[in-house]
């Protein structure tokens, strides 16, 4: 069956060592992609406005799945096609549990970061990704005095958080915390020095889901290129799977096929031979 649509995963697949730009080989290939009329769909655990500027302007760029699936946005419409979001009462526990703490919370929500008021006004001293750096610098995020008032009052669900740097102490006390709430799950299982979770029920596939029947197009007619566990269902589900050469042999071996390390232009790779 004829290939339609795209689903295309960032980290370690479109992005190369840096986790800023798109390569031009890469941008090239998704321009010629979209010149031919296939729907390319960035599929991402980012929240939508720390994707790349290249992508966000790029013309013919239409639906994206951020946040692992928690948002599905339509940027034509500005309509947010479908969400799975830590509900805002819960999302209040939550900062109840972790603000006032020192702890570096980059917390996503209306596609956008929030960060707690103190840790925004100490970011040279805070555990800031490196990737992340930009983002910070050009202050994209957005401040809150009190996120917990912040999302009981304004009744704002969050997509997913990431705490960095967690002192060893704090660790396993914070990790079992947040998951006693009841109300989210995480990325990484364990306590650890950096966590990430986001609402219990998520499942990126269900957001796949919501923006296939939206075009009308078919499992079958999808091709998924990604790299990492978050993407392994997404590419068992498509008509053709694609698994970066950088890829951990279980995502290779449920893939169709492998194509080139993310730091070698595998996605303009796979472009060229499924697509172009």
């Amino acid at each position: 069956m004829k290939i339609r649509a795209v689903l295309l995963d960032m980290d370690g697949t479109l992005l190369g060592r840096s986790q800023v730009a798109v390569s031009v080989k890469n941008m090239r290939a998704i321009q010629r992609a979209l010149k031919k009329g296939l729907i390319v769909i960035p599929c991402t655990g980012r929240v939508m406005d720390m994707l790349p500027p290249q992508l966000l302007t790029q013309e013919g760029l239409r639906y994206f799945i951020t946040s692992h699936g928690a948002r599905v946005f339509d940027r034509e419409t500005g309509e947010t096609i479908y969400q799975d979001l830590i509900p805002p009462q819960q999302a209040a526990g939550l900062m109840t549990l972790l603000q006032g703490r020192g702890l570096y919370n980059e917390i996503a929500a209306n596609a956008t970061i929030y960060l707690e008021r103190d840790i925004a006004a100490s970011l040279d001293t805070q555990p800031v990704p490196e990737h992340h750096v930009w983002y910070m610098r050009d202050r994209c995020y957005s401040v809150l005095d009190d996120p917990a008032a912040f999302f009981a009052g304004e009744g704002v669900g969050i997509e997913k958080m990431n705490l960095y740097d967690i002192p060893a102490g704090e660790q396993q006390s914070i990790y079992d915390a947040i998951t006693a709430t009841g109300c989210i799950r995480h990325t990484r299982e364990g306590a650890g020095p950096n966590l990430e979770f986001s609402h219990r029920t998520l499942d990126k596939l269900c957001a796949v889901d919501a923006v296939l029947a939206r075009l009308g197009v078919s499992y079958a007619e999808t091709l998924a290129i990604g790299d990492s566990s978050s993407d392994l269902d997404i590419i068992r589900a498509c008509g053709v799977g694609v698994a970066m050469g950088n890829a951990p042999d279980d995502i290779k071996a449920a893939a169709d096929s492998v194509t080139s390390l993310n730091t070698e232009d595998g996605v303009a790779a796979a472009f060229e031979e499924y697509l172009l």
